[in-house]
């Protein structure tokens, strides 16, 4: 949750930053896309980490440094210095994530632990909520600063919660730890086990999955509100419209976790996918009363979320234990990678003066071939 509240914040406050500093919103492109470069560094990190140190210090230390770092946010004299701390405080979130994923799946059952990352993932899509409302609020009544003091302050309370009570050993959980530094020890490599064969086909296809997915989604996560102002929605409304964007990714992941046990994790995401390209595409092609405008909204994030949050699941099904950190770690950089090219092409997009329908337009197209890409893990028996 905090890592969705952490990550929204600066496309929340991103109108408010642009006036702070006096310079159009496009100028804020560096510090969207340093945000995606530290979380891909924080990824690819994770699975070493974890073998060498183990997750539980590497989640407590992840959320400790991200929690620092956005405190240190307001500081930023300059749009530069602002890219700079977004870039180390997105290390601390990418590793995070896999280290918390991989906890969570070591200690549930075969059959649950798609479903406990699906739930972890979650907490994405709920802190993208928070950000939403907090930041609306927060803004217009204590300045744009105030989003990232709570978003550094809620972390460092929630790392001293982990250090205290989050347990330090379980007997799956010291499975997992072993293999994987007896692994790290043996000098295994991480991308070739990945690619190996039977796995390369849907390791390639899960990344390009998460490529494409993470594009749109970020791509809308930072430039919605300044989209929806383009639409001649008022600054107060537009900051909401992240809320409804991450409402419909909340709603969405919740009918993932009540299914995910039931179906295949890939066909599930295919059927949010088409959702979301339709209420994309309707977003674009229709000139609605503003309640259809913000339906529309949540059913773009209601397919975009999940499949952000579902290629964790995802990987969880494909990925035996002992490669199950890296697995997660290396698709969600996949994603990010994704969400480097998908705000900076939204931005260059802005500049240039496109109209805000046609780039939503534009959007539908990554997700149309995201489904070709989770085509291959339909035809594919997923690990039990």
């Amino acid at each position: 949750m905090l890592d969705g509240l952490d990550t929204s914040s600066i496309g929340v406050a991103a109108p408010a930053i642009a006036a702070h500093f006096a310079v159009p919103p496009a100028a804020l492109t560096a510090a969207f896309v340093l945000t995606s470069v530290g979380a891909v560094l924080g990824y690819l990190a994770s699975g070493p980490l974890v073998s060498r140190f183990e997750a539980r210090p590497v989640l407590i230390a992840s959320v400790a440094m991200f929690g620092v770092l956005s405190l240190a946010t307001p500081l930023a004299g300059s749009v530069g210095q602002l890219a700079a701390l977004r870039l180390v405080t997105a290390i601390g979130l990418g590793a995070a994530l896999p280290s918390a994923i991989a906890i969570a799946t070591s200690q549930c059952p075969p059959r649950l632990r798609e479903t406990a990352a699906v739930i972890v993932g979650t907490g994405l899509a709920a802190g993208g909520i928070l950000g939403g409302v907090l930041g609306a609020v927060l803004t217009a009544h204590l300045g744009w600063q105030s989003i990232f003091i709570i978003g550094g302050a809620l972390p460092l309370a929630l790392s001293l919660v982990l250090l205290l009570w989050l347990p330090r050993r379980a007997a799956a959980g010291d499975l997992v730890s072993i293999n994987q530094r007896d692994l790290h020890r043996g000098g295994l490599k991480p991308i070739g086990d990945l690619l190996a064969t039977g796995l390369g086909a849907r390791t390639i296809s899960l990344w390009l999955f998460s490529f494409l997915i993470f594009a749109d989604g970020y791509a809308l996560v930072f430039w919605l509100p300044t989209l929806l102002i383009k639409f001649g929605f008022s600054p107060e409304y537009a900051q909401l419209g992240i809320s409804f964007f991450s409402a419909g990714g909340l709603v969405a992941n919740v009918t993932v976790m009540l299914l995910v046990s039931r179906l295949p994790i890939a066909r599930i995401l295919l059927s949010g996918l088409v959702v979301g390209v339709i209420s994309a595409a309707g977003l674009a092609a229709h000139d609605l009363i503003p309640i259809g405008v913000w339906l529309l909204i949540a059913g773009t994030g209601a397919g975009l979320i999940s499949c952000s949050v579902g290629q964790s699941a995802l990987a969880v099904a494909i990925y035996p234990e002992a490669l199950r950190t890296h697995g997660v770690g290396f698709s969600a950089a996949a994603g990010r990678i994704g969400s480097i090219i998908g705000p900076a092409v939204a931005g260059l997009l802005i500049s240039m003066g496109v109209a805000p329908k046609a780039i939503v337009l534009a959007a539908t197209i990554p997700a149309l071939v995201a489904i070709l890409a989770l085509l291959q893990h339909m035809r594919t028996p997923t690990r039990t």
